[in-house]
């Protein structure tokens, strides 16, 4: 009957909606799912003050005309990132830039970005689970934290943004011959910029022509390579004006050793769900004198394990492929850089290289469902390992967060005694320079947190938090309290307290900083 048909059809089409509805929604889900947690993990830093080197970049950014930050390196600088000094400076004249949650939240904003940029990615490589699953391996990064939760760390947010987007870009113009044109001009100018703000942006070229590779379309390589030979051409010739365009500061010494002990820094990076281990199942004196051997071995055979089972589901290639680029984009640190006083005290750097780890083990589990024959076993300890990455890497954060809130106020507490009395010079006492756990998660790098650092003052962050200059001593007066679960190391020279009274009868106003499990209390005294 035409009534009975009608009424089929319209409950044809709510079932066909409500299934609609179903998988938009799960889809929705699974792609904010680790933005959500991105969110979540570093929402807190923008209670944070201006730590590290954020005082006088930024300092140094606003004194400086937009010519001479796009033109030349800054002074004493052996890099050149223009585009970073050019945001800082924008960033300061369109909202002020005193308040630290400014920059912190551009932060926050960047790495959600980059979570979700990865998530959209993968997706086009391994499916929805492996995008969800290596999109919140990313957001919870351990290595991450330094990059997202102190300012002057923005560069490798703003490269790998620049990355992530144009290797989408890209992807899309392979796919999209109608609108090829917007999407090659998008990926190039992406590529371009990435040099702009951080160096390791001159390998943009280079990902891009990696993703042709596969396709070994001749169509494909006709259309795109005008695009490709103008993107290597723009990142060879800002490496050519980096290498012998400027003048730069004597760089460092960098021997073989520093280079070895970098690549292994990598690989315990590479192998984080696996290395993190270490610390946990390994007796901590056999650790610390075997530190360099116990990596080495335990990441090689996490990673060829890891590439076994990526194997068994028919994606070695693909999973291989990730790692190559992986350590690609963390050559330049591995040739260049020192690794005592730079690099282990640099995890920042390991944030361009994480979205290639967050995707090799974050496709291990569909990897293990491919593999008709053991799908139970495999499926299950590879789940179960992605699982215990994710909750060590919350909590590998968290406790840096912890750690930047005690720095950040002891911070504040300066900036606050230094607007209490404008007319007044000040002495800090007992600040700290940085912070640190009495034991790290991973036996190889200092993964602590710098407040203010002792070849800064703190002249630049009052001028930076207040917008004039004040004079500002620091004495260390004490050695370091030890707490329970932290310590910290004094900034300034090393004093006395008949010294802090002289300079109280001179006229100066001292800010004593005490040390508690909780954090830092300030304790004031006028001049006399």
């Amino acid at each position: 009957m035409p009534g009975s048909d009608q009424h089929g059809a319209a409950r044809g089409w709510r079932a066909h909606a409500v299934r609609a509805l179903g998988r938009c929604s799960l889809l929705g889900v699974l792609t904010l799912a680790p933005v959500v947690l991105a969110l979540a993990l570093y929402l807190p830093s923008l209670r944070f003050s201006f730590l590290l080197d954020d005082s006088y970049d930024l300092l140094l950014a606003r004194e400086t005309r937009y010519q001479d930050l796009l033109l030349r390196p800054l002074p004493g600088f052996s890099y050149y990132r223009p585009l970073t000094f050019v945001a800082y400076k924008l960033v300061h004249e369109l909202v002020g830039g005193r308040e630290p949650w400014h920059y912190h939240a551009l932060a926050v904003l960047l790495h959600a970005t980059n979570v979700l940029l990865l998530g959209r990615l993968v997706r086009r490589l391994a499916g929805r689970s492996a995008s969800t699953l290596a999109a919140a391996l990313f957001a919870s990064f351990p290595f991450a934290y330094q990059a997202v939760q102190i300012v002057c760390s923005l560069p490798h947010l703003l490269v790998t943004s620049c990355l992530l987007g144009a290797l989408l870009a890209w992807l899309r113009a392979g796919d999209d011959t109608e609108r090829r044109w917007i999407w090659c001009g998008l990926a190039l100018l992406l590529a371009l910029a990435a040099p702009g703000f951080h160096e390791t942006g001159a390998l943009a070229g280079l990902l891009l022509a990696s993703t042709l590779v596969p396709r070994g379309a001749r169509r494909a390589w006709r259309a795109l390579a005008p695009w490709l030979a103008s993107a290597l051409a723009g990142n060879g010739a800002y490496v050519a004006l980096w290498f012998w365009g400027f003048a730069k500061p004597g760089p460092r010494a960098v021997t073989w050793w520093d280079r070895l002990q970098n690549v292994v820094f990598w690989l315990q990076a590479a192998a984080y769900p696996v290395t993190r281990q270490l610390t946990v199942l390994v007796d901590a004196g056999w650790l610390t004198r075997h530190a360099w051997s116990a990596v080495s071995v335990s990441a090689l055979l996490a990673l060829g394990a890891g590439l076994f089972v990526h194997g068994l589901g028919g994606q070695a290639r693909s999973a291989a492929a990730i790692l190559v680029l992986g350590f690609l984009l963390f050559a330049p640190v591995v040739c260049f850089l020192p690794f005592a006083g730079y690099v282990q005290d640099g995890p920042r750097l390991l944030y361009p290289v994480a979205p290639a780890l967050a995707t090799f083990w974050g496709m291990l589990p569909r990897a293990g469902w491919r593999w008709p024959r053991g799908r139970l076993v495999a499926v299950a300890l590879s789940g179960l390992l992605v699982a215990l990455a994710l909750l060590q890497g919350v909590t590998f954060v968290a406790r840096r967060t912890e750690l930047a809130e005690r720095a950040s106020a002891a911070q504040e507490a300066v900036v606050a005694a230094a607007r209490a009395a404008p007319c007044w010079p000040l002495v800090v006492v007992n600040g700290p320079a940085w912070l640190a756990l009495h034991r790290y998660e991973y036996p190889l790098g200092h993964f602590g947190m710098n407040a203010q650092p002792s070849y800064h003052g703190y002249d630049a962050l009052l001028q930076v938090r207040l917008g004039w200059r004040t004079p500002v001593r620091s004495l260390a007066v004490e050695p370091a309290t030890h707490q329970r679960d932290w310590t910290f190391g004094p900034h300034g020279q090393p004093g006395t307290l008949a010294e802090v009274a002289a300079l109280r009868l001179a006229g100066w106003r001292i800010l004593h900083l005490v040390a508690s499990e909780r954090g830092f209390s300030a304790t004031a005294s006028a001049p006399l």
